[in-house]
C-alpha cells in the first residue's frame, strides 16, 4: 500500500475478514476510520439480535439502528410504551420495515402495560403491519404477542398466517394475555385446532381460558417426529369451564416428560379460590406467580409441598397492602412456606411481598433451603410474635435478623426496603402493570437455539 494509507481502497473480501476479527467495541473503534469502512460495521453477521428501545431516551438511536439493520436482523425485540400512542406509531413503523425483510426469525413485543393507545387507528394499523410481518417472512421461529390482551383478541388471522407460512419451523408461540379487567372480559372468537399444525412446537403460553380438553389432547398426542415441549406457561384469570382432569396432565407428561410448567394468576381471586381444583398432582409445576389476587390459599401451598418437590423452583406472590399485609391462618400447624422450604429441594427463589411472614419463620426457610438464590420480603411485611421478648430495639431486631439468613444462605443478604416495592402493593390507584409484567415477559423470551 502507497506511504500514507489509502485505507478507504482495501478490497471489501479484507474489510470484512479485518471486521470480522475484531471485537465489538473494537468494531466501532474502527468505523470511525472513514466513511467506507464504518458501511462494514453494519453488515448482518455483526448484527443477528437487536432490542429496540422505543423510548424517549432509546427512540433516536432505534430510530438508526432501524434504517440500517431492519433488513436483514434475525431476532428482533421491541420495548415500547403501549400507553403512548406516540411509541405503539414508533413500532408500527417498525414492523412495517421489518416486513421487508424476508429473514427475520424471531419477533418479541416487549409492552409497557396490557393495553394500548389505539387512537387514531394507531391500532388497526399495528395489526396490519404484525399481519404483514408473519406473511413476508419466510421461516419465522419465535412469536410473542407480549401479553397485551386486544392483540390476543385479535389475532385470529395472524394465527391462520403462522399456519399457512410458518407451520413447519415454529418453535416458540406466545400467546398468554393480561387482562384489564379480570373479572369481566370478552373471549376471542378464535380456537386452537390450529395447534396441532405446528410440528416443531417447543414453547406455548396460552391463558387458562383455552386449556381445553381438546388443547390437552392436542399436546399430549402429536405426531411421534414433533420434539416433546419443553415449556408450558398458564395464565389464569378466571375459572370458567370444566378444570383439566389427572388423566389428561399424565398423557401430557408422558410425551414431554422433561417439560416445565409455569403458572400465573393475575387479578385472580377467582383463581385462587379454585387452586385446588386446577392443581394437580401430575403436573411439572415448575414455577407458580400470583398477583393481586387477594387471598392466600394456604390448603394450596400445601398441596404444592407435598406433590412437587421434585419439579418447584420459584414462587413469587405479591399482593396489595390494604391496612397491613395478608395474614394467613395456618391453624397452629407448620407455616406452609417453611414447609415448601424444607420438601422443595430444586426452589430457588421465593419472593413474598404484601404477605405476613414472623422473623421466625424466615430464618427456618433460610436455614433448611440454603441455595436459595433469590429469598425477597419486605421489611414491611416482617412480624415478631409476642414471645419474642428479648428485642425491644426495632432496628437491632433488623439487624439481628438479617445476620441470621445471610448466615444462612452464606451471603451478605437485606430485607427489601418499602421504595423498592412496587407502588400498587401500598396504593391502589398505582399501575400494577409494574409489579408484574416484566416478569411475565421474561417467560415469553426467544430461549430455544435454532
Amino acid at each position: 500500500m502507497a506511504a500514507g494509507g489509502d485505507w478507504a481502497s482495501l478490497p471489501s473480501v479484507v474489510l470484512e475478514d479485518i471486521f470480522s476479527k475484531l471485537s465489538p467495541k473494537d468494531r466501532i473503534r474502527a468505523s470511525s476510520t472513514c466513511h467506507k469502512w464504518r458501511e462494514y460495521l453494519f453488515l448482518p453477521q455483526f448484527w443477528p439480535v437487536i432490542t429496540f428501545n422505543l423510548s424517549y431516551k432509546g427512540r433516536s438511536r432505534s430510530r438508526f439502528f432501524s434504517s440500517k439493520c431492519a433488513k436483514f436482523v434475525k431476532e428482533v425485540t421491541i420495548e415500547f410504551n403501549s400507553t403512548r400512542c406516540s411509541q405503539v406509531w414508533d413500532c408500527t413503523r417498525l414492523l412495517e420495515l421489518l416486513s421487508r425483510n424476508g429473514q427475520l426469525e424471531c419477533l418479541s413485543l416487549r409492552p409497557s402495560n396490557c393495553y394500548f393507545d389505539g387512537g387514531d387507528g394507531s391500532l388497526e394499523s399495528f395489526l396490519e403491519s404484525l399481519r404483514l410481518v408473519v406473511k413476508r417472512n419466510r421461516r419465522l421461529l419465535h412469536l410473542s404477542l407480549g401479553c397485551t390482551e386486544i392483540l390476543l383478541n385479535n389475532s385470529q388471522e395472524v394465527l391462520s398466517l403462522l399456519v399457512k407460512y410458518h407451520a413447519p419451523y415454529l418453535q416458540s408461540l406466545h400467546l398468554a394475555s393480561v387482562k384489564e379487567d379480570s373479572s369481566s372480559y370478552s373471549m376471542p372468537f378464535f380456537g386452537l385446532d390450529c395447534i396441532s399444525a405446528f410440528s416443531n412446537l417447543r414453547s406455548l403460553s396460552l391463558d387458562y381460558d383455552f386449556l381445553s380438553p381438546k388443547v390437552m389432547f392436542t399436546l399430549a398426542h402429536r405426531q411421534h417426529t414433533a420434539p416433546p415441549l419443553q415449556s408450558l406457561s398458564i395464565h389464569v384469570h378466571r375459572v370458567g369451564h370444566q378444570p383439566i382432569n389427572e388423566k389428561m396432565w399424565k398423557e401430557l407428561v408422558e410425551s414431554s416428560p422433561n417439560m416445565e410448567l409455569t403458572l400465573s394468576f393475575v387479578h385472580s381471586l377467582d383463581g385462587i379460590q379454585a387452586l385446588l381444583d386446577i392443581l394437580k398432582p401430575s403436573m411439572p409445576l415448575t414455577h407458580f406467580r400470583q398477583y393481586f389476587c387477594g387471598d392466600i390459599s394456604v390448603a394450596a401451598l400445601n398441596m404444592m409441598s407435598n406433590h412437587y418437590r421434585s419439579t418447584l423452583r420459584s414462587l413469587t406472590i405479591i399482593e396489595a397492602i390494604e391496612m397491613q399485609p395478608i395474614n394467613y391462618n395456618n391453624y397452629d400447624t407448620e407455616d406452609p412456606f417453611v414447609m415448601l422450604a424444607w420438601r422443595c429441594t430444586r426452589l430457588e427463589v421465593l419472593k413474598l411481598i404484601g404477605v405476613s411472614l414472623d422473623q421466625k419463620d424466615l430464618v427456618a426457610i433460610a436455614r433448611l433451603r440454603s441455595g436459595l438464590r433469590e429469598l425477597m420480603v419486605p421489611s414491611c411485611c416482617v412480624f415478631w410474635s409476642e414471645e419474642d421478648e428479648d428485642y425491644y430495639d426495632e432496628d437491632e431486631a433488623l439487624l439481628d435478623l438479617q445476620y441470621k439468613v445471610s448466615e444462612s444462605l452464606g451471603r451478605r443478604w437485606q430485607l427489601l426496603p418499602e421504595f423498592s416495592v412496587p407502588p400498587a402493593v401500598f396504593f391502589r390507584n398505582a399501575n400494577a402493570d409494574n409489579a408484574y409484567m416484566n416478569e411475565l415477559l421474561e417467560d415469553q423470551t426467544w430461549r430455544i437455539n435454532s
